[in-house]
């Protein structure tokens, strides 16, 4: 599924060059964690359901039905809509490419050897697993946990490269270690295969750079071109929190400057 901001802002407009932080007009943050299908949004803490929102029209605290006049539901309306137009696209923006890269990675390093390396195998699931943790989308869902949104680039940059590299240089020893059995029952020659585990070790470690860097420049851009959408879902939120004061304690966009 594709999507398209209804602020006007196209998905290929990620491609642009990086927006220096400096430039940002807004730093924005989720307070809490969504969950969103086709016909329901879920404002989530610690995996605990506190909002849910039915049809775009139905609003729920904590498992109670809120009774709300045809004017109020009109904002709820807005409200729903706003975070649609945004979230999504957004998870989608963050979750692909990222576990097919993770696949490629694994089979350039079990290329390297006649064994898989077990390490690698556990190391990339660590990564995988702290995506997911920040990023997940099915078939019917997505979700996105609580988090700074100014700030989405550094986890990509930071947190999951630095993760990458462990697994990749991680699994080096049990390819070497296959490279010594090789040497000794005189499988090939050792310092051809050595050069080359090298080489592609090499390229390995760059194309992760490349494709990372390219990945917190989409975002971030994203997060800038998404300023205006979310300053007005804020402003939405706020009109929904003073027809229901509840939903103040679970206040989902946070604009800090």
């Amino acid at each position: 599924m594709s999507f398209v901001t209804r602020c006007g802002v196209s998905l290929l407009l990620a491609t642009l060059p990086l927006v220096s932080v400096a430039q940002s007009k807004c730093d924005v943050e989720l307070g809490h964690g969504l969950i969103i299908t086709d016909s329901v949004i879920r404002i989530v803490d610690n995996g605990q359901t506190r909002v849910q929102i039915n049809n775009d029209n139905q609003l729920l605290i904590q498992g109670y039905w809120i009774d709300l006049s045809e004017r109020e539901t009109q904002v709820l309306r807005e409200y729903s809509k706003g975070i649609r137009d945004t979230v999504p696209e957004l998870v989608s923006l963050a979750t692909d490419g990222v576990n097919l890269g993770l696949s490629a990675i694994e089979q350039v390093v079990e290329g390297m050897s006649d064994k898989k390396p077990e390490v690698l195998q556990t190391q990339l699931k660590y990564v995988e697993r702290a995506l997911m943790d920040k990023f997940k989308r099915g078939d019917d869902f997505f979700f996105i946990a609580p988090q700074s949104l100014s700030k989405i680039d550094d986890f990509f940059t930071k947190e999951i490269s630095q993760k990458i590299h462990s697994a990749v240089h991680g699994s080096l020893g049990a390819i070497l270690m296959s490279l010594g059995d090789a040497f000794k029952s005189r499988e090939g020659n050792i310092e051809d295969r050595i050069t080359d585990m090298g080489q592609r070790m090499d390229i390995i470690t760059k194309e992760i750079d490349k494709s990372l860097q390219k990945k917190a420049q989409q975002l971030e851009s994203k997060a800038d071109e998404y300023c205006e959408c979310l300053n007005t879902l804020d402003e939405t939120e706020a009109r929904l929190q003073a027809i229901v004061p509840r939903l103040a304690a679970y206040d989902l966009v946070q604009i800090r400057s």
